[in-house]
């Protein structure tokens, strides 16, 4: 794990180096590779990089570099990640059903159990289902009887029914039904169906980049490189705005640039798996001419064709930028799976200190190469270069980023290591928190006088019965520290605070956050409201891979 004790501008990137028969390349050194970072701007000067650190890693060498779990006292709730057994970099598969058709959800529910076998013993994987909202069906495990459950429910029918057609191709909309009456349909329904439709669109976007970033902040703190199974048919966060004039103003090139960053960052890398290959053509030639204001079947076959190219370029965005691969066989699952183990068990970890003449939020992006000829190399494509301070120098912009995360995203994060004790309060309609934040999951960025700052959000979003958000409690630090303090404070290894949060008789559960505003690095944890101290025996903590 990299401490960002100085805000020392590391980056860290994850490489994996795959020869011509696909196949990590393992034995390679530091002098093996070079790392060139390169400014965005009309220069785009791409300088060469001194490698600060080098490791070899993969699965049988990560079991000697991981750290014995941290004991946690009783009554503490906490999302420190604990690794048992050995160290297997953990793997995410996430079925799509708000962008993919329950038809092809079904054609491939067999693949996705026959997916399964071919899964090594000792890998956790997690299931998560993307409907109308994210749900983690499964928490990480290695049984197989588990993990065979929650992909047979993710592959019921409420798992489906939401992605919806084109109404200009959908034969079931008002305006074709009207038209089969009359002949004719008004442009206006036309019109209104089309403006509903690419609302319905822009929502499914958002949805997706908030369910998918969740993931990532839920699984950075686990050690390594991380793989996430994605599958869908629609994946529509398009590089392209649709030919149409009324999608013309839809482009999610930025919430893409920052999803790909978010799960960089959290070194997860993308596998997207398209079950909707091949289809969208053939079911778009079957659609009948829909008139004048409809479109013809020709139209069709053009707008299915578009969308096709953008899902196309969107997975090669998701894949390319994390360092994964774009699956497209969908009766052969299994080999998305093998190339997705394969990566994670033999990469390489390059760290390196950017040689740049100042940090204003652009995007950098990483370039590296091998002198060892015939290798392929696979890793995340770049960064934003934040200054320090950056997450607070927008007031607006950094509220509604804790909002999201402490009371919007359905998973907790880890990025920030916490842990939080129930103490007594003097009133009943008052909870009270001891909240221990882990130093070496911040940063303490220099001060002018010689000395560190601390700046860091502590938040508390209580919920109701109904896991319905009600009140957002917000907390900051903000401390100078002298190095005698500074050290004291390492020392003791860990930040305290005391934490009130008013709540009352419908108030079942309160998540509370540390974002470190320097970084706008996140952990969370959850914890019911009515735990009192004596009655807090168990432990809270994010998923265990066994």
């Amino acid at each position: 794990m990299i401490t960002y004790h100085a805000a020392s501008r590391l980056v860290t990137v994850d490489v994996v180096a795959r020869d011509h028969r696909g196949q990590p390349a393992v034995g390679l050194t530091a002098k093996d590779f070079e790392v060139f970072d390169q400014e965005s701007g009309f220069r785009k000067e791409k300088k060469l990089q001194k490698v600060a650190a080098f490791r070899a890693l993969g699965m049988a060498g990560a079991a000697t570099q991981v750290e014995a779990p941290l004991e946690v006292a009783a009554g503490m709730y906490t999302n420190l990640v604990t690794v048992q057994k050995s160290p297997v970099p953990p793997t995410m598969i996430l079925v799509d059903g708000l962008n993919t058709d329950i038809s092809a959800q079904m054609q491939v529910h067999s693949q996705m159990l026959r997916m399964l076998k071919s899964l090594p013993d000792d890998v956790p994987v997690a299931v998560f289902l993307l409907g109308r909202h994210l749900r983690m069906l499964q928490s990480f495990t290695t049984d197989p009887k588990l993990l065979k459950a929650a992909l047979q429910k993710a592959s019921t029918i409420e798992a489906g029914g939401v992605l919806q057609t084109d109404p200009r191709d959908d034969p079931d909309s008002l305006s074709a039904f009207n038209e089969k009456l009359t002949a004719v349909s008004p442009e206006s329904l036309i019109r209104f169906e089309q403006e509903r439709y690419a609302f319905n669109l822009d929502m499914r976007v958002r949805e997706t980049v908030d369910a998918v970033r969740s993931i990532a902040l839920h699984v950075a703190g686990y050690p390594g490189r991380k793989n996430l199974l994605w599958l869908s048919s629609s994946f529509p966060i398009a590089i392209n705005p649709d030919v149409d004039a009324y999608r013309s103003f839809h482009d999610y090139g930025a919430e893409l640039a920052a999803l790909t960053n978010t799960l960089g960052e959290a070194k997860v890398s993308v596998y997207p798996i398209d079950l909707g290959a091949g289809q969208t053509t053939v079911m778009q030639t079957r659609r009948q001419s829909r008139g004048p204001f409809g479109g013809s079947s020709a139209d069709a076959i053009t707008r299915g064709s578009q969308m096709q190219t953008n899902r196309q370029a969107t997975m090669e965005i998701l894949a390319g930028d994390t360092g994964g691969q774009i699956c497209t066989d969908i009766n052969d699952l299994s080999y998305c799976v093998k190339k997705a183990v394969s990566d994670s068990s033999a990469f390489y970890e390059i760290s390196y200190t950017p040689d740049t003449s100042g940090w204003h939020g652009e995007f950098h992006r990483i370039i590296v190469k091998t002198s060892q000829p015939g290798l392929h190399l696979a890793y995340r494509q770049g960064y934003f270069a934040r200054p320090d301070g950056s997450e607070t120098s927008d007031l607006k912009t950094a509220g509604e980023h804790i909002q999201q995360a402490a009371c919007d995203d359905f998973l907790t994060a880890t990025s920030v290591t916490l842990a939080v004790r129930v103490m007594r309060s003097d009133s009943p309609q008052t909870a009270k928190y001891w909240v221990l934040v882990d130093p070496d999951t911040v940063s303490f960025p220099s001060s002018a006088d010689g000395g560190r700052e601390l700046n860091l959000m502590i938040a508390a979003c209580t919920f109701d019965k109904a896991g319905k958000p009600v009140k957002l409690f917000r907390d900051p630090i903000q401390r100078k520290l002298s190095a005698k303090e500074y050290k004291i404070l390492m020392t003791q290894n860990f930040v305290p605070h005391d934490l009130l949060v008013s709540g009352g008789l419908d108030i079942a559960m309160v998540r509370v956050l540390v974002e470190d505003m320097t970084t706008a690095r996140v952990g969370s944890v959850n914890i019911p409201y009515d735990a009192l101290p004596a009655a807090a025996t168990g432990n809270a903590q994010a998923p265990t891979p066994h």
